[in-house]
């Protein structure tokens, strides 16, 4: 990772967390790489060279995958493609993915770059659509075709720093306005899926409690430092950090704000959620564990508590750090 090295080697953490981070991390990217050329060996056969990409988000997005995790997976398309290619592409993801030992979810639709920059708020900016467009800028990994990738990535990016690009001493509300908006609306989505949809609500909320609001609270962290940074260097310095892991990003901005030992806590307890987390005896207990029974349940009361600590020291961090000369609750609150 870009960050955690170094800023391992100025805050000593201990040893049980810097391996969890790092090994999570090497899994990832080890199921990542093999996933890569198998993709496009097989993608010859169908017509979507130059037209499309392949986008991993979630845990293998994040790189915070484990060997329980599935693969969350869309593609990203330029002109209409047909329903029997998409398909056919679909298909060839999975069995792709299977063969490596990775099991994909379902829930994520194809989606135009068109589509992606110009409903930003519209009446078609739907649920999925706000999701597949703020997890692609937050925590993807290109799957298949790079420069389809880049370019799709740097377009939707420039769409919403356009205020700090045409103008100088700006701060990028559009983008801190749409993650602020993502991150609640997963929120009440939460509380639907759990009592009206009847899904499983002990993981998904242990998971609300770290790695969803690691993904808003790192976006929010890179955007708000850039307010530190020169005019003419602001966009490039958000487009090389925002996709960043949350230990990297956590690393950077404690780096950067000579808070390292002060606040290293945060990557302690989230090292100790993935580790929890990936253990399948943990899983299976909160994906059975029942809403009455949750007061009583030694496992959720240990992550709950885990993670009133993180919020607290998340806080801490974003009232201590110096974001330029403005007060950040002007962004996020007011």
């Amino acid at each position: 990772m870009k960050y955690l090295a170094e800023f391992h080697s100025k805050s000593k953490l201990p040893s049980r967390s810097i391996s969890t981070l790092t090994d999570f991390h090497v899994f990832s990217t080890e199921k990542i790489d093999a996933i890569r050329p198998l993709l496009k060996k097989r993608l010859q056969a169908v017509q979507c060279e130059g037209d499309c990409c392949i986008v991993a988000v979630g845990s293998y997005g994040r790189h915070e995958a484990s060997a329980q995790s599935d693969l969350d997976v869309y593609i990203i398309y330029s002109k209409k493609m047909p329903a029997d290619t998409e398909k056919a592409i679909n298909e060839i993801i999975r069995d792709t993915a299977k063969n490596a030992g990775i099991k994909c979810s379902v829930g994520f639709e194809s989606i135009s770059i068109d589509a992606m920059k110009k409903n930003i708020g519209g009446k078609k900016d739907t649920n999925p659509s706000i999701t597949n467009r703020i997890l692609f800028l937050l925590e993807s990994e290109c799957l298949y075709n790079e420069p389809f990738f880049s370019d799709a990535y740097e377009k939707i990016l420039r769409k919403y720093l356009s205020d700090i690009i045409k103008s100088d001493n700006k701060p990028p509300r559009f983008l801190l306005s749409d993650i602020i908006r993502y991150y609640r609306t997963i929120c009440v989505d939460y509380e639907f899926k759990t009592t009206e949809d009847n899904k499983e609500w002990a993981i998904r909320n242990i998971k609300l409690r770290f790695s969803r609001k690691g993904l808003y609270f790192g976006g929010i962290v890179i955007l708000l430092n850039s307010l530190n940074k020169h005019n003419s260097t602001r966009y490039d310095y958000i487009i090389e950090n925002l996709r960043l892991p949350f230990a990297d990003k956590i690393s950077h901005i404690l780096l950067e704000q000579e808070m390292a030992d002060t606040y290293k806590n945060i990557l302690v307890l989230y090292a100790d959620f993935l580790r929890e987390i990936g253990k399948i005896r943990i899983r299976n207990h909160l994906d059975n564990l029942k809403k009455v029974d949750r007061e009583k349940d030694k496992v959720f009361h240990d992550l709950t508590e885990m993670s009133r600590q993180f919020n607290a020291d998340l806080l801490g961090l974003l009232n201590d750090c110096k974001w330029g000369d403005k007060n950040y609750l002007d962004f996020l609150v007011l």
